[in-house]
């Protein structure tokens, strides 16, 4: 049989994980899942001439999402500190010929001004150049400083990383790049007809092509004494600064939420040693997400850091005054808990305002089109405002994706966003957990596997033999890849289902694509 491998090279497939690996022999152990070498099977190649390979040149972190461009894999994610076997590589998006062309007769910018510094505008930014090595960019940032990651604040309250890890670009690339930042200044208004943005600061700034990306700001829930002086937000680098500030003094912090941020917030701060109580108004943690069992592994953890966890807890009042600040938080059940900071952790909202003001169509966040075009053809938008084919995503992964598509059209591309399937990677409180699909068996005709052990956690939901949805945590995150795929592509597994198997043997079944 022709082959392209030599003698000596074979291709070895692991068997938990479906992991190929080119050698000799099978590595000591799987990158992907830690299966051993006796785990790994010699597969057969095909009798054609293997095409030469072409290096991956973006990696997707498979616990945050997080798009890291380059040949191969960074060493640690700059975002939740996954190391480099936690990446899998992504496809990058490409012009069809016939939409080059069209690109190709568009006028090239010769200004390009994006309103907000997250990681849609910087994606954007560095497409665009790439695209247009010559025009001018603006970046205008409401926050002091250089653009950050937003989603290391948790990490930062926890100590994990130091304020200088924070920045997402050195300033070094911003003048290599010849981008010019505008920090610490908003826009204020914006003249589509004219081609000109008003800023905070009291300068204009034209336009050949604008992107917004003003991103999205706490929701405060219609709760009495809300705007008592010690409730916070956590969105910015000054409220960690301000709750750090607090817990060093020993306040006794409540964390109202038990989302996403809650838990993360609640679990940082005991790391740091905080008095902590996290509110939840359900009756586990992260319903839509997790099941029960799944939430009251998270429980148990939150709990193993000190945090303690108030479930079917529904805020009712803030007792205090604006003298003294906040002195306790009054539940609907009567129950009143002393406090002396509060954090509301209970979702966000887009930032529409400039938008609407300009007369751009506006529903629940800025309308765009498959292109990323608001309802101005010289007006682009992605990020948590970007609102497509009616959903507003607010995750990390959807706006750089965006980011990258709208900075390439903004330089005369044409490329289109297909939209992305929603899968929550996560690291809560120093735990691995990913929810894919259906988590919940909706009748009769669902088949629900679980398992819990001591280091992983996995919940497969399957429907008419398909693979319909997952919780996985701890070492079961490693399956995310495999799992998703295999929902994705609507692998058949009712041949193994019909012999009442384990879920290792599922697991195993699953072949990385």
């Amino acid at each position: 049989m022709q082959s392209s491998i030599s003698e000596t090279q074979q291709i070895w497939r692991c068997i938990v994980c479906g992991y190929l690996h080119e050698g000799a022999k099978p590595p000591e152990e799987c990158p992907v899942c830690g299966a051993k070498a006796n785990e790994f099977e010699i597969m057969e190649q095909p009798a054609v001439t293997a095409k030469p390979e072409s290096k991956p040149k973006a990696w997707r972190c498979l616990v945050c999402d997080y798009i890291h461009e380059g040949t191969e894999p960074p060493a640690e994610c700059p975002v939740c500190g996954a190391s480099a076997n936690e990446f899998e590589p992504v496809e990058e998006p490409e012009e069809t010929p016939a939409a080059a062309g069209a690109a190709s007769e568009q006028a090239v910018p010769e200004k390009f001004v994006i309103i907000g510094g997250g990681i849609a505008g910087l994606t954007a930014a560095e497409a665009f150049r790439e695209k247009v090595t010559e025009g001018e960019i603006t970046i205008v940032n409401e926050e002091p400083g250089l653009p950050y990651y937003r989603l290391n604040l948790t990490r930062y309250l926890a100590g994990e990383i130091k304020p200088t890890s924070l920045p997402i670009r050195p300033q070094q690339w911003f003048e290599e790049s010849n981008i010019k930042l505008i920090d610490g200044t908003s826009a204020t208004d914006l003249d589509p007809e004219a081609g000109k943005i008003q800023l905070s600061n009291g300068n204009e700034l034209s336009y050949d092509r604008l992107l917004l990306c003003p991103g999205s700001h706490p929701y405060t829930p219609p709760i009495p004494n809300s705007q008592l002086p010690k409730i916070k937000t956590l969105r910015t680098k000054e409220d960690a600064d301000e709750i750090l500030e607090q817990i060093a003094s020993g306040a006794k912090c409540t964390v109202v939420g038990g989302g996403v941020l809650g838990i993360e917030t609640a679990g940082a701060l005991a790391r740091r040693g905080g008095d902590v109580t996290l509110l939840e108004s359900h009756e586990w943690l992260m319903p839509r997400q997790l099941n029960r069992s799944a939430a009251e592994r998270v429980k148990k953890h939150l709990q193993s850091l000190g945090v303690k966890l108030k479930e079917n807890a529904r805020t009712s009042r803030f007792n205090g005054s604006a003298d003294n600040g906040l002195e306790s938080i009054e539940l609907q059940s009567g129950e009143e808990i002393p406090a002396d900071l509060a954090i509301l952790a209970t979702g966000v909202r887009p930032n529409t305002a400039l938008a609407r003001k300009a007369g751009l169509e506006v529903d629940t966040g800025i309308v765009v089109d498959n292109h990323l075009r608001t309802s101005r053809p010289s007006i682009f938008a992605a990020g948590d405002a970007a609102e497509h084919n009616g959903t507003l995503y607010g995750l990390w992964n959807p706006s750089q994706f965006q980011g990258k598509i709208a900075g390439i059209n903004a330089g005369g591309g044409s490329l289109e966003f297909g939209g992305m399937p929603r899968n929550n990677t996560l690291k809560l409180a120093g735990i691995d957990v990913c929810s894919i699909g259906e988590i919940h068996a909706h009748d009769g005709s669902y088949l629900t596997m679980e398992e819990d052990r001591e280091n992983m956690f996995c919940r497969l939901i399957f429907h008419d033999d398909y693979l319909a949805g997952a919780i996985l945590m701890g070492d079961g995150v490693e399956y995310n890849s495999a799992i998703r795929k295999a929902i994705e592509n609507r692998q058949h597994f009712g041949p193994l289902l019909q012999h009442q198997p384990t879920i290792d043997k599922i697991l195993k079944s699953l072949e990385l694509q």
